[in-house]
């Protein structure tokens, strides 16, 4: 019978959406094709977990779906025509009654009507499906191990060194160069296949001068010496650019500029206090040893100590003891995806509930973080009925406390989370204990720590979204625009611009055992990453994007940074910046050495004279470092240009390659991270590093005011900057002019050019007019682009 008016009415509203492709030879299985579509985009509404359901229908039981609500069913057995659900589905988009009703989800596909008219025609079978009942309010087991060593309550109680300080391994690159170019030539092919697809053809290969400059950008992070740009381009090796990507992404510059990368999604703040630069050491470290990305994500998630002790804690630590931003945080960072809205209430557009992100912190329920102030040693020693001196005082407050900041330890490994006390839904209630349990895949055992379980199933080779994750981000960071886009939005549904490329880039990340520098050659590799630049705008929707081309990117402000240094100073690399007092083993084993010892020997071993003698030290090294500057540099102070030099070695200024430099000019991964707000490259638009992916490339005015008035004119005012140098050893104006132009944008003036700078130098003697010149290439596009 026809469903009546009446029962019209008085329907729910469904959202209907996934990817089930009916075959007609084939019987609908219910819990594999019908029930996932169901949850992922009707549960929010019809659920037992739901207070109150819309128009009364639950769909989470096979005794609701049948029963409908008080108007009646609305699957009729074997009779989809007479089911209301199968006549809502099918009505045209934007018509009243439709399933699921605009704004709420996309129209069921042809696709998955037939699924759901199929399944009623076969009798609405469920199988062994018996229905989603409410989560049993659970505690967690009163016996518990106890992890809680590194807790400051226990200061000094343990007895000899904990730290280990054994370098970490090197992993070695395990792609030939025979085997990066067949998988680079695959990419190109499934890429191909798509431009054939949508009738566009590829543009040309960009040639030498624009590959040269491209891949010092896009793998070191800066421009090419002028050095560095005559050899490749001289070089006739047919295999010039395999070999150079090889060197670029086996170089420290590859660690410097990856940095960058890595800071930002991982929140990198090392500005704050001394413990966080052990955070910016440890990725570098895991950088320059190309450590496996499973490895490096699982280390960051499971990480446990004191800051000095593992730096990998730092990621833990950027979210200080929030555990519900924290999961979000890294469900982000290493899967894509976007759960922030499920802390409140179920996720709007995704099928993940509140129940389920709650239940997912309650695998860092049990972390806690040490957040230690200025007064912990100096109450341990009032504790002690110990006397001490205003001087002791302010050195156990002031200097010693700020070593054991952001400890994370794990004194409760099972203890859970709570829902929160406004918890709306009717699955719990609030403030009910709840178990740590994934959303997806197979449960992960529990055996000590939730966490490393939760680590183990984050990094697991079955789960489809971790690996999925990174290789769109790689993508995305090399290529301009990413196969999924944006690429922290990978919902459950979500689809790929090529499917087959995004499945063949994961297949080669797991082949080379999450090696990034092997992923990151064969893309570096591609033709479809050395193509000619399209000079138009990227489209406004990405998905659009039709790869004729690389995409015309605007350099990072770390990059353009970085490009000035490398005018400036030799070996931008090697020049070590903020934290480099502190990230030494020497260091290390010092602050281990106070941790253990008893707090009465510790008074008695910092006396008043000692600490004299430490800052007497200290003043004594900077005096030093300041004289060798100002023996190169008369009448003027070291230039910082917005550092804050307070935790950095001399050795930036004492080495023979840099004396006379000014203090400030390190590459931006050696500045803080991030740097400060008026700095050359917050300007430009790094990110600051509190929320993920918050940098920026786009132009605005404090761009135009910095490049002004700010301090790009270091390059040519010190005689001693390579950019100087290299100008001051030719003889005539045409060759200095010359200089200029292939040092900012690695290529020979045009004859055009060298009229319009040799008519600045007619205008403007001495260093006044290269400085113009130097002024006016740094302005630009030429050189703010990466073609």
């Amino acid at each position: 019978m026809k469903a009546s008016n009446t029962l019209k009415a008085g329907i729910f509203t469904v959202a209907l959406s996934g990817a089930a492709v009916f075959s007609a030879c084939a019987t609908v299985d219910f819990e594999t094709e019908v029930l996932p579509i169901l949850e992922e985009k009707c549960f929010r509404c019809h659920s037992g977990r739901i207070k109150e359901p819309m128009a009364g229908i639950l769909l989470d039981h096979p005794e609701a779906i049948m029963k409908g609500n008080e108007y009646g069913p609305i699957v009729v057995k074997m009779l989809p025509e007479e089911s209301v659900l199968y006549e809502r589905i099918t009505l045209p988009s934007g018509k009243r009654g439709i399933m699921p009703p605009a704004g709420k989800g996309d129209p069921c596909t042809p696709e998955q009507i037939e699924l759901v008219r199929q399944w009623i025609k076969e009798g609405a079978k469920f199988g062994n499906w018996t229905g989603n009942d409410k989560p049993k309010a659970t505690k967690p087991p009163k016996k518990q191990n106890n992890n809680s060593r590194l807790s400051l309550s226990n200061y000094g109680t343990e007895k000899g060194i904990q730290i280990d300080l054994t370098p970490d391994p090197k992993y070695p690159m395990r792609f030939s160069p025979k085997m990066v170019q067949v998988k680079a030539r695959a990419i190109d092919a499934l890429v191909e296949d798509f431009r054939k697809e949508i009738g566009v053809q590829a543009l040309p290969l960009a040639n030498d001068r624009v590959f040269v400059r491209r891949a010092y950008l896009g793998i070191a992070g800066r421009t090419p010496t002028n050095d560095e740009a005559v050899a490749f381009l001289s070089s006739k090796d047919s295999k010039k650019r395999a070999k150079l990507i090889d060197q670029l992404v086996d170089s420290e510059g590859y660690v410097n500029h990856w940095f960058n990368f890595w800071a930002d999604l991982l929140k990198v703040e090392s500005v704050r206090f001394v413990p966080s630069v052990y955070y910016a050491e440890w990725i570098k470290d895991a950088l320059r040893n190309n450590m496996p990305y499973d490895r490096l994500s699982y280390e960051l998630i499971t990480a446990t100590g004191m800051a000095y002790q593992n730096g990998a804690t730092g990621w833990a630590a950027s979210d200080a003891n929030m555990a519900p931003d924290h999961m979000a945080n890294t469900m982000q960072a290493f899967l894509g995806m976007q759960l922030q809205c499920a802390q409140c209430h179920d996720h709007p557009y995704d099928q993940w509930n509140q129940y389920e992100f709650q239940s997912l912190v309650s695998y860092f329920g049990g972390v806690r973080w040490n957040g230690v102030n200025n007064k912990h040693f100096v109450r341990k020693i009032e504790k002690a009925g110990i006397e001490i001196s205003v001087k002791q005082e302010k050195y156990f407050g002031n200097r010693m406390a700020y070593n054991y900041r952001y400890a994370i330890w794990e004194p409760s490994f099972t203890r859970w989370n709570r829902l929160p006390k406004d918890y709306q839904y009717a699955d719990a209630k609030p403030r009910q204990m709840v178990p740590p349990q994934v959303m997806f895949g197979e449960q992960p055992q529990i055996e000590d720590s939730p966490r490393e379980a939760f680590g183990k199933w984050v990094t697991a080779e079955e789960n489809q979204w971790f690996t999925k994750a990174i290789v769109n981000r790689l993508w995305k960071q090399t290529m301009g625009v990413g196969l999924i886009d944006p690429v922290d939005q990978i919902k459950y549904d979500t689809e790929a611009v090529i499917p087959e490329l995004l499945t063949f880039l994961e297949k080669t990340m797991k082949m080379a055992d999450y090696s990034l520098k092997d992923f990151l050659r064969i893309l570096y590799n591609t033709k479809t990453w050395q193509l000619e630049t399209i000079t138009s705008d990227l489209p406004e929707d990405l998905a659009t994007y039709t790869y004729e081309g690389r995409p015309l990117m605007r350099m990072t402000g770390e990059q353009m940074w970085d490009s000035l240094v490398t005018l400036a100073i030799v070996d931008p690399d090697e020049r070590k910046g903020h934290g480099s007092r502190y990230t030494t083993d020497e260091y290390k084993m010092h602050a281990e050495k106070i941790f253990h010892t008893p707090i009465e020997e510790l008074v008695a071993t910092y006396t008043d004279e000692v600490i004299d003698q430490e800052r007497q030290e200290l003043k004594r090294a900077e005096k030093e470092a300041r004289k060798i500057f100002l023996s190169k540099n008369p009448r003027r102070k070291p230039g910082k240009y917005g550092a804050n030099i307070k935790t950095w070695s001399f050795d930036h200024m004492t080495d023979p390659r840099w004396q006379g430099m000014d203090q400030g000019l390190v590459r931006a991964a050696e500045l803080t991270s991030p740097a400060p707000a008026y700095h050359f490259i917050r300007q430009f638009g790094q990110s600051d590093r509190k929320i993920i992916g918050t940098g920026r490339t786009d132009p605005n005015v404090s761009q135009v005011l910095n490049i002004l008035n700010g301090p790009i004119h270091f390059i040519l005012d010190n005689n001693l900057s390579v950019l100087s140098t290299e100008v001051a050893k030719q003889e005539t104006p045409e060759d200095k002019i010359t200089v200029i132009f292939r040092s900012v944008l690695t290529r020979d003036p045009t004859e055009e050019d060298v009229e319009i700078a040799s008519n600045v130098l007619a205008h403007n003697q001495g260093r006044q007019g290269y400085r113009m010149i130097l002024w006016a290439l740094l302005n630009t596009r030429e050189f703010m682009y990466i073609q």
